[in-house]
């Protein structure tokens, strides 16, 4: 049996702290296996664990009030404004996900790929994998869903879903971001127009205007039991959970973590 947490909006620095105490109590073993959905109380930015600051334009995040926050995953920025956020952590000492790093994107990748096709969406996950220049910090487009990384999902090749990964010692954590419809604006503003001049991402509601937030979470959940043959049984934050969460807060809203690259 696994563990879901149905959505709720939070701010960036929690939204963070939360999703790794999550994964922190799963390795452990003091929490089951648990797929997170949630949203952002304010259009917020979350950069990769590697990536550098200088990447994003901060100062306009400072003038439109928009938080950013460093996670804990890898990949690149992302601007979290009207979309279903998901976070999965998950055991790694046993099968499924006791594979490689790739294995453990394709499996899930598949389950959202099935998610979609249930909406009605006519996707195709991705079967490659980003070249160095596309990745690399130095030289790659700083914006997480100007590409399409190895079993992420697309329609006619705009991406629809982009995640990243931190593997721990006996744990995955996977953070990802569904968008709904995309403020285009308000990416050129903080990643530059420059860089997003490529058509690249797209919201679901570009393609079906029916589909809504709660729409997309119920398919979500309903492919993942399939894929991974289990119950997700609807549940909260433990307490030791919302404890540990409050902790790692204080080092998602401290600058020294945020701007450390």
């Amino acid at each position: 049996m696994w563990r879901l947490i149905e959505y709720t909006v939070g701010d960036a620095g929690f939204n963070m702290a939360a999703d790794e105490a999550v994964a922190l109590m799963v390795e452990s073993g003091d929490s089951p296996p648990t797929l997170r959905f949630y949203g952002w109380t304010v259009p917020s930015v979350t950069i990769g664990a590697f990536q550098r600051i200088a990447n994003i334009n901060t100062a306009v995040c400072q003038t439109l009030n928009i938080p950013v926050v460093r996670r804990p995953t890898g990949g690149r920025a992302i601007v979290h404004d009207d979309e279903l956020t998901f976070s999965l952590s998950i055991g790694t000492r046993a099968a499924p996900f006791s594979e490689s790093l790739l294995h453990n994107y394709t499996i899930i990748g598949t389950a959202f790929f099935q998610a979609f096709q249930r909406l009605g969406l006519d996707c195709a996950i991705t079967q490659r994998r980003l070249k160095r220049s596309e990745a690399s910090p130095a030289t790659a487009n700083p914006m997480c869903f100007s590409a399409a990384s190895y079993s992420e999902i697309t329609i006619d090749g705009r991406k629809i879903l982009g995640a990243a990964q931190k593997r721990y010692r006996g744990a995955l954590l996977e953070q990802g971001s569904i968008p709904l419809s995309v403020n285009r604006p308000l990416l050129s503003q903080v990643f530059g127009s420059g860089t997003t001049d490529n058509d690249t991402v797209a919201g679901l509601r570009e393609f079906d205007e029916s589909i809504t937030l709660s729409s997309v979470q119920s398919s979500v959940v309903l492919a993942f039991e399939e894929v991974f043959k289990v119950r997700l049984h609807p549940g909260q934050l433990a307490e030791q959970e919302m404890s540990l969460a409050q902790e790692l807060l204080k080092k998602y809203q401290s600058r020294q973590w945020t701007f450390r690259k």
